[in-house]
């Protein structure tokens, strides 16, 4: 669709303002929109909503998106959003997210992105999958790069023939994403097709398994349009961690923006989608997408992190972020 929209802050205020193409191809209607958020807590609250000249009451506006969210699939995303995220608060000029740890709920957003998917689709990478497993050597690890290299050349391939290649990629990672992280996805395949489960292998990427399932975790849910959302649950998870699990990691973390930006990047558009099928699809070299992060300090206690970087405000923290960052951008896919 298409149109453009700003977004500005001010103060305690939010301000959202955006103009929208409506789809009537005869005739070149536009609609604009205005909506006005204000703090509060837990959660801001939204004060206005304007439809051209129209302001619509509050009152109508929550009726309105109740009655929505209940009767589409949305209803599924309002109920993990509950219990993922603790307050939204909009303070001096900065829109803040608190988000509350929550390992089911985590669980539960993974799975949701499969309604973007096609059930055909999902069932062919799902086959080719199998196939390219059974077909190896290998009896307990498998590199990530061999599998997405084989995948994306079936990718390319279909593409040429049915023009839609973010569909395409749509689909393979997420049947990717499932099987790197030990997910059943035969709820998401035609029911009259006999499922085909490919043998299970740990998929390792940079040497390690933990590497490779968070990278292709966050890509899937980075391709629902949630980039922002996965890079988050990544660091709330670190944090957790840092208390009551393994320790801090900068490679986890890492492994998390990559994967983000690698599912963002496949279906931006469909000249990058196809990009991405051109060059993974020639080689299974994984620097490509994932940079090395092996010197990245990880298993840090909570004693250990302050000693070295206070917290995640801190000068010392938002260095390593951008370096992170930097790595990223630098692998080939990447690239402008």
């Amino acid at each position: 669709m298409e149109g453009h929209a700003h977004c500005s802050i001010k103060g305690n205020r939010l301000k959202f303002v955006a103009t929208l193409r409506l789809p009537i191809k005869s005739i070149p209607l536009f609609l604009n929109f205005r909506v006005i958020a204000d703090d509060g807590e837990p959660h801001a609250v939204i004060k206005q909503v304007k439809l051209g000249r129209l302001a619509l009451p509050r009152i109508v506006v929550k009726s309105l998106l109740n009655g929505f969210l209940s009767f589409t699939p949305l209803f599924r995303y309002s109920q993990v959003g509950d219990k993922l995220v603790k307050e939204t608060r909009i303070i001096n000029g900065r829109l803040q997210v608190l988000v509350n740890w929550n390992r089911d709920a985590w669980n539960q957003a993974k799975g949701l992105i499969t309604d973007l998917a096609d059930k055909e689709r999902l069932l062919v990478y799902n086959e080719k999958l199998a196939e390219i497993i059974n077909q190896s050597q290998l009896k307990r690890f498998m590199r990530l790069g061999p599998l997405m290299q084989h995948l994306f050349a079936l990718a390319k391939s279909r593409s040429e023939n049915n023009d839609d290649p973010i569909a395409e990629n749509r689909a393979l990672i997420l049947v990717l994403s499932a099987y790197v992280n030990g997910k059943n996805i035969t709820q998401w395949l035609p029911s009259n097709h006999p499922p085909v489960i490919p043998p299970r292998r740990e998929v390792l990427l940079n040497r390690r398994t933990d590497i490779a399932q968070h990278f292709m975790a966050s890509a899937a849910l980075a391709m629902s349009g949630h980039s922002t959302l996965a890079n988050m649950i990544g660091l709330a998870k670190e944090m957790n961690d840092t208390h009551s699990g393994s320790g801090f990691s900068f490679t986890d973390l890492a492994a998390d923006q990559a994967g983000a930006m690698f599912g963002k990047t496949a279906i931006r558009s469909e000249d990058k989608a196809r990009k991405v099928q051109a060059i993974l699809s020639q080689s299974a070299d994984e620097s490509l997408f994932m940079p090395n992060i092996k010197d990245l300090p990880e298993n840090l206690s909570p004693a250990d992190f302050a000693a070295r970087f206070k917290d995640i405000q801190s000068p010392e923290f938002n260095a390593l972020k951008r370096q992170i960052e930097q790595r990223i951008l630098a692998c080939s896919l990447y690239q402008p």
